[in-house]
């Protein structure tokens, strides 16, 4: 296994580079590398292709790798806190809690763009901390799989989803500012919510870099994390708000945007292992390169028509969900285990 981590890694960030070109040349119409590459490094007012891969492209890409590395860490942090191989910012209540908080803060209390923001971070504070309610409610929240947990976020993320839909659609003057956003979209508009929020995601990633051992301890065991000397409840609670609050920065730019954060894990975790210190960076990477190459995939094959990124990963995420859900919780092990 540490043998593959170096080269896991290394082969990751080809693919981000890889994807990022691709992502700029790639569209409407097709610009070569050499007119991309020469954008980037010496940017001429005059040519077009230079001012649609710097005014719409690139705002489109650094949207996506922001979208996907903070989707990719959130949902392996959780993964690992949880011990739980469906968690995810998505399904844990985060997004649809952020999402719902933006949608009532615009349409009912008229916030500002730049307000939108906290309120996101509120409300990605508001899903996660019902969905762990709830779950103590139902008094499961010592199940060992943690099943109880991802129901009870499955079912709060379609609640807070309903009530911000209707919402917007008691709205008509406004609803169709917020419907494009709401349904996950990477689009070169929201690019100024990008320089708004991007260094709450940039410093919640240090943060979790920090905190990579430790971590690391307390998602292999409690007892064996606290025997050497880890404060377990402080790791664990610090490690949660920074991932809320990353995610909900990244839902405030361009919407609910699911199933990055429950699959990148997934991939990454066999190549580089449990250690945080190598899968926080290849989790950042692969989320980034996945999102890149969902959004080319979304602007490409149904042109001229543009699909929303946010549905070309339901598409996709919906089959993965299903096999996941197949490996982890029906497979003869586990159901004999549960008998």
């Amino acid at each position: 296994m540490t043998r593959l981590r170096y080269p896991a890694i290394a082969g990751t960030l080809f693919i981000v580079v890889a994807a990022l070109l691709a992502n700029l040349s790639f569209g409407p119409s097709k610009i070569d590398l050499i007119s991309v590459v020469t954008a980037l490094v010496a940017f001429d007012a005059d040519d077009y292709d230079h001012f649609v891969v710097a005014y719409q492209r690139l705002p489109r890409a650094l949207i996506a790798v922001f979208l996907g590395a903070m989707m990719a860490c959130g949902g392996a942090v959780l993964q690992g806190l949880t011990r739980n191989p469906l968690a995810s910012p998505g399904i844990l209540g985060i997004n649809s809690g952020a999402m719902l908080f933006v949608i009532v803060g615009a349409f009912i209390f008229n916030l500002p763009p730049e307000w939108q923001g906290v309120a996101a971070i509120a409300g990605g504070f508001f899903g996660f901390i019902s969905c762990l309610f709830v779950t103590r409610m139902t008094g499961m929240s010592k199940d060992p799989r943690g099943l109880a947990l991802i129901l009870s976020g499955a079912v709060l993320s379609m609640l807070y989803s309903s009530v911000a839909n209707a919402i917007m659609l008691a709205s008509p003057s406004r609803r169709s500012d917020f419907l494009s956003w709401a349904s996950g979209n990477i689009n070169h508009v929201y690019v100024e919510r990008l320089i708004d929020f991007w260094w709450l995601g940039v410093l919640g990633l240090g943060v979790l870099m920090m905190f990579a051992r430790p971590l690391t301890l307390v998602t292999l065991g409690r007892e064996k994390a606290a025997s050497a000397g880890v404060d377990v409840s402080r790791v664990t609670w610090i490690s949660v708000c920074v991932v809320v609050v990353s995610v909900s920065s990244a839902v405030a730019i361009c919407g609910p945007i699911g199933f990055v954060g429950l699959v990148t894990p997934h991939i990454v975790r066999p190549l580089v292992g449990a250690s945080f210190t190598h899968a926080l960076p290849a989790n950042a990477l692969l989320g980034a390169a996945i999102c890149l190459l969902a959004d080319l995939t979304a602007r490409t094959v149904f042109a001229p028509h543009v699909l929303h990124t946010g549905i070309m990963m339901d598409l996709f995420g919906g089959l993965t969900f299903a096999i996941i859900v197949k490996r982890y919780y029906l497979s003869p092990g586990v159901r004999e285990a549960s008998r």
